[in-house]
């Protein structure tokens, strides 16, 4: 039989079965950790320099996949991706480079062309965990 406690847990994960990070604590839950999932093409994208994916995103923005073109041959060059593979990660850039150029006509290329862009140097951007700023939610109190 399901207690008020496992409800909330199970309203917070959105499913029995499926394990996610929440502590549930007498008075509230709180979700602790957060972790994204994204497909192939996202993660064929290479960590470039910072000039050479600034470089890229302008490219993009003027020659849809263009930009994402040359970001592939970065592959060749050392730049890391989230595959083993170099071959994979070159396949799958040039693919979204030729999907990207095919669906132009339609504005949906250049629109994610752009958006790949803002990837290449979202994904360069140095980060380390001091400063990154945590994403909470805080519940604030009217009555102090």
């Amino acid at each position: 039989m399901a207690t008020a406690r496992d409800d909330v847990k199970t309203s917070l994960t959105g499913q029995h079965n499926h394990k996610k990070n929440v502590h549930i604590s007498e008075e509230r839950a709180e979700i602790i950790e957060i972790v994204e999932k994204h497909g192939p093409l996202y993660n064929a994208i290479p960590c470039m320099p910072l000039p050479v994916a600034v470089f890229c995103c302008v490219f993009n923005i003027v020659i849809p996949g263009f930009g994402t073109l040359i970001s592939a041959f970065t592959v060749l060059c050392g730049a890391k991706t989230k595959f083993q593979s170099t071959c994979t990660a070159l396949g799958l850039n040039i693919l979204t480079a030729l999907l990207q150029m095919a669906s132009f006509i339609i504005i949906v290329g250049w629109v994610w062309s752009i958006i790949w862009g803002m990837n290449f140097v979202q994904i360069s951007m140095p980060t380390s965990d001091s400063q990154r700023i945590p994403y909470y939610v805080r519940r604030q109190s009217s009555v102090e």
